[in-house]
């Protein structure tokens, strides 16, 4: 079958999709991707048939723009998908699937119920994502994962980061080296003040310390941490980078889940508040990690505590 995975979100909601996409691969599926251009270019292009972009509306407005709309709609219908995956909450995501025939979408049952009967006069079928009785360890991943069922042979996803990182690199796996920081004002609002973050700077610069940040970030990023923040033409190579370090350290971003996937190590910093809940749903999925309370990067003398992270390993 051709399957339509429908993700109109950011990086890394389209990076937890991977061992979905990964699934449906191995059930002998061709798997195209409705994206935006705000996570175009994450999977490798050998791993899809298509890939469909919708150039979204700045905010605050929302949708896209008619023109990539109207595209994206006709290159959809000419290649004729047998099923939709909506992975995504707008309603142009379910827009963009209805000429399907067999479109799959999520509820979230009397938590919103207009929402929930809106959805389901929209889909064939219907998958909850309502914490069920006994799941509320589930990852993210296992819950997008639920919205192939039938279409993938395995009713687990995937842990195995080899197989995995087929997904989203164009080669094998680097020699990697180094450490990666991914800046960015997702570190405030996480509880991480820039002084902390320049400390943490400070103390990595001996390991061979890069500093990236995404385009529109990297300028703020460069002046609040005293570093360049390095920028990338496209996804494809912000990929490369994150697949040839070493260790990834980042907030709960896309960062952290490409590099789980890739099978590439991740100090992924959370906020103290639901900590241990936003770990069991939000941690790197593939690879290995090491998970850190924002507070926790400071000790009582002031010093960064990202060393004693290291040193275990």
């Amino acid at each position: 079958m051709r399957v339509l995975l429908v993700r109109l979100d950011g990086v890394g909601d389209a990076a937890v999709c991977v061992p979905l996409v990964a699934g449906l691969r191995a059930a002998g599926h061709e798997v195209g991707v409705a994206l935006t251009t705000r996570n175009a270019g994450i999977f490798a292009p050998h791993a899809i048939l298509a890939e469909h972009v919708l150039e979204r509306i700045p905010w605050p407005a929302h949708g896209s723009t008619p023109a990539s709309t109207a595209r994206a709609r006709d290159e959809i219908a000419a290649l004729r998908y047998d099923a939709a995956l909506i992975a995504s909450e707008e309603p142009e995501a379910y827009a963009l699937a209805q000429p399907i025939a067999q479109r799959v979408g999520f509820t979230t049952g009397w938590a919103r119920p207009f929402k929930t009967l809106w959805v389901r006069r929209r889909v064939t079928r219907a998958v909850s994502r309502e914490q069920r009785s006994g799941s509320g360890d589930a990852h993210e991943v296992e819950i997008l994962y639920r919205l192939g069922a039938g279409l993938v042979a395995s009713r687990e996803p995937s842990a195995d980061a080899a197989a995995l990182r087929t997904v989203l690199a164009d080669a094998a796996a680097p020699a990697r080296a180094g450490v990666l920081l991914q800046a960015g004002t997702k570190w405030n609002s996480t509880g991480v003040p820039d002084d902390v973050l320049r400390r943490v700077v400070a103390a990595l610069e001996p390991r061979g310390l890069r500093v990236i940040a995404a385009p529109q970030e990297a300028a703020a990023a460069s002046k609040a941490l005293g570093v360049t923040a390095e920028t990338f033409a496209s996804l494809r190579d912000w990929v490369a980078a994150i697949d040839g370090a070493d260790t990834v350290i980042t907030v709960d971003t896309g960062a952290a889940h490409v590099a789980g996937m890739l099978g590439v190590r991740v100090l992924d910093v959370f906020p103290d508040r639901d900590f241990a809940a936003q770990v069991r749903r939000w941690r790197p999925w593939a690879g290995p990690y090491s998970a850190l309370r924002a507070s926790a990067l400071t000790g009582g003398a002031g010093q960064p505590l990202i060393e004693t992270a290291f040193d275990g390993d």
